[in-house]
């Protein structure tokens, strides 16, 4: 099946005279805010991510996005366009204004996350933008449509729901769904803790939302239909919030290294071989889903990691070819390729891997647990987003960058420069 446009699928929504989720389909003379009203609001599930859910012509988590338009349904079968053909990546203001998916993820120019912030391709995630009028993104959604002002944990006052824990303990029903508090779906959530009998005091929170997003527990029994569990850091829940920092930062577990250390570094419930970044295309010491026996010691995993950057193949089936993969230029293990990865290259002004992001603003420096130089480059707390300073390198400056923009204590009243 073709990928359904996003202008085909308003048509056929208006069509069907659907009920949106910003109409009053209460009958109580109030309009439901909250929710945008694109595609038919049926909450039947917290999450579109099921080759039945993206084909059903349903919005079925209310999140604004029916099917193909659901950022859940990304590599379902059922919204795969077989005619697209990778040709890159969408991070440049060319790219970012073609018409064009450069990388077949479903999404073009500035409705590709990766073009947020680049060219015409502004911000949308913060009480002023999200509550203006305009489309500051250019995106097709505008203000309380725009799926990122309803990300949950983002703290946006004007498109409120009730996922939060201060949400989800207040007495009202903050996204007009008719359910209250812990009566609503949107409060049974990993890092939710007001809801489990008695309401903790509000500064306990941060505490009780760390421990539930770093015990190593699925406590919400969220997957992605198809046998993987989101655990801890890799569920949304705790890699959005604001309301605990244990899942900033962490490095991602996808070098020889990180693959075979018997720790879950990106705290995400899944160690070493069993998480999926360690299917990358250099990675010579899981098999089958296990670690090799006999591992072998660094300098034999350079040698085969270096063979298979340098054979012009991808087994790992992204669409990106040797040093072109960052698999190859993010492990310190691999010498075939230009690496900006140690704490000489992360600190020198220069671009060393010739990729446009430079020292601490790079990823190759920033995600990598060998690098010192970078260990505290991040900007996303609301002290590092309040004192002028270029935390992460990454040329962007407190409630101007990306990582910030969430931040409503800092930046709430700010609209991040395009």
């Amino acid at each position: 099946m073709m990928r359904t446009s996003f202008l085909s699928t308003v048509s056929l929504i208006l069509a069907l005279g659907a009920v949106g989720c910003g109409d009053d389909d209460r009958d109580d003379g109030t309009v439901d805010m909250g929710q945008p009203d694109i595609g038919e609001c049926m909450r039947t599930a917290d999450n579109e991510t099921t080759e039945a859910l993206c084909d059903d012509g349903l919005d079925n988590d209310c999140d604004g996005n029916a099917d193909c338009d659901d950022f859940g349904c990304m590599g379902t079968d059922v919204c795969d366009d077989p005619m697209c053909t990778p040709s890159g990546v969408e991070d440049t203001p060319e790219t970012c204004s073609d018409g064009i998916d450069q990388d077949c993820n479903g999404f073009t120019d500035c409705r590709d996350f990766s073009c947020t912030g680049i060219g015409d391709c502004g911000v949308e995630n913060s009480n002023a933008s999200c509550s203006d009028g305009l489309d500051n993104d250019n995106d097709g959604r505008i203000d309380c449509e725009d799926f990122d002002c309803l990300m949950d944990g983002v703290g946006l006052n004007v498109c409120s729901r009730e996922s939060t824990n201060a949400n989800c303990s207040d007495g009202a029903d903050n996204d007009g769904d008719g359910m209250i508090d812990c009566e609503d779906d949107s409060c049974a959530r990993e890092h939710i803790v007001v809801c489990g009998g008695t309401v903790p005091a509000e500064s306990e929170w941060p505490a009780l939302v760390e421990a539930a997003c770093s015990n190593g527990t699925n406590d919400d029994g969220d997957d992605n239909g198809m046998g993987r569990e989101f655990i801890d850091c890799g569920d949304f829940d705790c890699a959005n919030t604001l309301e605990t920092d244990v899942c900033h930062d962490l490095p991602r577990e996808n070098t020889n290294t990180l693959c075979s250390d018997g720790i879950d570094n990106d705290m995400d419930g899944q160690v070493d071989c069993a998480d999926f970044g360690c299917t990358g295309e250099q990675i010579v010491v899981c098999e089958d889903g296990a670690l090799v026996d006999p591992l072998p010691s660094d300098s034999e995993i350079t040698t085969m990691a270096n063979a298979l950057c340098d054979d012009g193949m991808s087994p790992d089936g992204d669409s990106f070819t040797d040093c072109e993969d960052f698999d190859c230029t993010g492990d310190p293990l691999v010498t075939v390729c230009p690496v900006e990865n140690t704490d000489a290259l992360c600190s020198n002004d220069m671009d060393d891997d010739a990729n446009t992001f430079t020292d601490c603003g790079d990823f190759s420096c920033s995600r990598n647990i060998n690098v010192t130089v970078c260990a505290d480059a991040a900007e996303n707390t609301t002290a590092e987003c309040t004192d002028g300073v270029d935390n992460d390198g990454n040329g962007f400056i407190d409630c101007d960058d990306n990582n910030c923009s969430g931040n409503d204590a800092a930046c709430g009243n700010n609209v991040p420069s395009p």
